[in-house]
Order: structure tokens, then C-alpha cells, then sequence
């Protein structure tokens, strides 16, 4: 039996996380709000707990994976794994060669998002704007924290697990650069793409653990402080711009095997004399314009399938 159009869409939204998340500086939480999901990622992710345990032993598999919305959180897993392993060395190869290209498209898509997210709160009071400026200044704050040498034990890659899925539900936080500041990023993502078992099972684990624990936090604040919420998420995709500006050289050497460093922003003239390398500016701001508009795209398709629905309704 094939797919439906939905479950088909929710696999390639799954994709699109799993290849956000493994550029460190963009978000997987970030693609689950623009292709309108997020809220329904976290109430399925809350919903594994005890009480699914009891329906599982009173009614049975069927109704405890209906209480856990299993279909959707089996589908876009496998989408996030699926581009994990498909799209990881490709990644790693845009990143080596094309960074500041691949910087620049998802700058467009978190500046689009800024907006849309930014909708959601309905009318800005002042406490949403304090709300606003101090997630921006947590998401660019972790861009100054300093790097960590990688003690390569498993209990290491577990609680480095758990700690990065966090940022990686959390719109504008990149799992992946939290696991760049732990010197997690390289181990992890060769484990994957290697299928080092060990590894792999112990970092899935702590990832399990950290999810199950913080998607309670935040499916508590969307359903009881939903505006403000929005606001502290909207004020972290505007901080995480910083993260994304495309030229920028290296002032510090890290400990992580795939020489990511700290680095400096500079404009693209400067970026020329210090690495030899030129990407055009006309360049990135088309692919800026491309990502802004993609979202924009994703968000038309989204209101019309809302109004499918409530019409079907």
C-alpha cells in the first residue's frame, strides 16, 4: 500500500529537519515551524509517558499509538534519519567548499521565519518584546561560549545528546553548534555516517532522554503562555542571524576533528585577503532571497491546507 500525500510530506519535512540540524548554526525546530508541525512535534513527543504505558496495558497497541500519535512521529523520524545518513557527507561537503553559499539560503529562511513565527503572537506588548530580546540575546550569547575539548567517553556522547536535542526542537537554538561547542559535532556525525553502534546507540539514547524531559517544559508553556512562547522563540531566530552571516574567517583553532573554529564576521573584500577564496555577494543574496521566499512558499501551502481541512470539516 503506498503512502498518502500526507504521510509523504511529513517524511520530506522530516528530511528538511534532519539536513537543518546538521548544519551548525540552523535548527531543526526552525523548519518544524515554517512547515507548520512544531506545535504537533512537541504534543506528540509529550504524549510518550506513563499514561501511554497504562493505555498500552488497558486497550491495547492500537490506542496507546494513537495516544502518541505514533504514525507522525514514526514518519518524520524517518525522514530526519533518512537525510542524516543520505545527505551527511554532502553536507560535510558544502560546508568544506560552499559555507558561506549555504549560510546565506538559510539566512533567508530564518529571517522569513522571524516573520511568520512573529505573526503567531498576535499583539506585541511589552513584556512580549522583553521576552523577544532576551531570547535573542541567549541564542547569540551561545556563540561566545567557549569550545570544549571532546573526552570521548560514552557517557560524554549521552549527555551531549542530550543537551544538543534540546537546542534542536528549539527554533533559532542549532543542535549541531551546541555539539560544535561540546567538540561533539565531528565524532557524532562520522559515527553516524560510519554506523559506529556504540556510538550512535548511546548518543540516540541521551537524545531519547533529553527530549522526553524538555518537550514537557515546552508543551507546557505553548498551551498555558502560547503568545509568549512565541515571542522568546522569535527573538532566538533573531539572535541565531548572527550565526549565519556568510564571511567570516577563523581567529581560534577548535579541538573538533572538522577544523571548525571560532571565527570573526568580516565583509566579503576582507574575507578575499585573509582565506583567497571569493563567493559573490550577488550570489548569497539570491540564494538570501531564495530561502526567504521558499518559506514564504511553505507558508501559503500551509494556509491552504488549512483551509482544505476546516472545508473537509
Amino acid at each position: 500500500m503506498l503512502p498518502d500525500r500526507r504521510t509523504i510530506l511529513l517524511f520530506l519535512k522530516g528530511m528538511a529537519m534532519g539536513a537543518a540540524d546538521s548544519v551548525p548554526g540552523v535548527s531543526g525546530g526552525t523548519i518544524a515551524l515554517i512547515t507548520n508541525i512544531y506545535e504537533e512535534l512537541i504534543d506528540a513527543i509529550r504524549s510518550v509517558d506513563l499514561q501511554a504505558l497504562v493505555i498500552l496495558r488497558r486497550e491495547g497497541l492500537k490506542a496507546a499509538w494513537r495516544h502518541v500519535n505514533g504514525n507522525f512521529l514514526v514518519t518524520l523520524l524517518a525522514g530526519i534519519l533518512s537525510s542524516l545518513l543520505l545527505l551527511g557527507h554532502l553536507i560535510l561537503v558544502l560546508m568544506d567548499n560552499y559555507l558561506p553559499y549555504l549560510l546565506a539560503f538559510f539566512g533567508g529562511l530564518v529571517l522569513a521565519s522571524i516573520r511568520y513565527v512573529g505573526k503567531g503572537v498576535g499583539g506585541w506588548t511589552a513584556k512580549h518584546m522583553a521576552l523577544l530580546l532576551t531570547g535573542a540575546l541567549f541564542a547569540l550569547a551561545l556563540a561566545f561560549l567557549p569550545l570544549r575539548e571532546n573526552s570521548g567517553g560514552l557517557l560524554f556522547y549521552f549527555f551531549s545528546g542530550a543537551i544538543a536535542i534540546c537546542a534542536m526542537i528549539l527554533p533559532g537554538i542549532s543542535g549541531a553548534f551546541i555539539l560544535v561547542l561540546l567538540g561533539a559535532y565531528g565524532p557524532v556525525l562520522e559515527a553516524l555516517t560510519g554506523f559506529d553502534l556504540p556510538i550512535v546507540t548511546v548518543f540516540a539514547a541521551g537524545c531519547a532522554c533529553g527530549l522526553l524531559a524538555f518537550s514537557r517544559v515546552l508543551s507546557w508553556l505553548l498551551h498555558h503562555h502560547h503568545a509568549a512562547t512565541l515571542a522568546a522563540l522569535t527573538g532566538m531566530l533573531t539572535g541565531s542571524l548572527y550565526l549565519l552571516w556568510p564571511w567570516r574567517v577563523a581567529t581560534e583553532l577548535t579541538l573538533d576533528s572538522h577544523a571548525f573554529t571560532r571565527y570573526e564576521h568580516v565583509l566579503p573584500g576582507t574575507y578575499l585577503q585573509a582565506t583567497g577564496q571569493s563567493f559573490s555577494p550577488l550570489i548569497c543574496l539570491g540564494l538570501l532571497v531564495a530561502g526567504a521566499v521558499l518559506v514564504l512558499l511553505l507558508e501559503s501551502l500551509a494556509g491552504n491546507n488549512n483551509k482544505e481541512n476546516s472545508a473537509s470539516t
